[in-house]
């Protein structure tokens, strides 16, 4: 728990850092910033209002697509506005190392390859 308090309450700067993450196995642009430590004190009392279950704890996004710590296990997940799972990674560790310096330039993505580890893609159901 202490591992998952010192990224959280680092989480901000992040931002300084990091343009892009593979996500999915693809790299994508990081359009908002990491969230600060009060604003992850504050989006606890938001969970509920935006449908987000009290094991996750939100640091990054608009409540509309979330980047999440679960709590108990570690793991952090995507989601989106139906909070639908879109990607997981297995612990911080896994998903620091899919972010990334490089900005994003979309019309130059042409074989950006990237070993994603234990990240998983969840495919959705239409």
């Amino acid at each position: 728990m202490k591992d998952y308090m010192n990224f959280l309450t680092l989480a901000e700067s992040l931002n300084t850092k990091y343009a892009s993450i593979y996500f999915n196995c693809e790299l994508e642009s990081l359009t908002m910033p990491f969230w600060s430590w009060s604003e992850i004190q504050a989006g606890l009392e938001q969970r509920k209002e935006w449908e987000v279950s009290k094991m996750l704890i939100p640091f990054y996004g608009d409540w509309h697509d979330l980047f999440c710590l679960d709590g108990k296990s570690g793991v952090i997940v995507a989601l989106n506005d139906k909070r639908e799972v879109l990607c997981s990674w297995s612990s911080i560790n896994e998903f620091l190392s899919c972010l990334s310096e490089e900005e994003i330039t979309y019309g130059d993505m042409q074989g950006v390859v990237h070993d994603c580890g234990e990240s998983k893609r969840h495919e959705m159901m239409n």
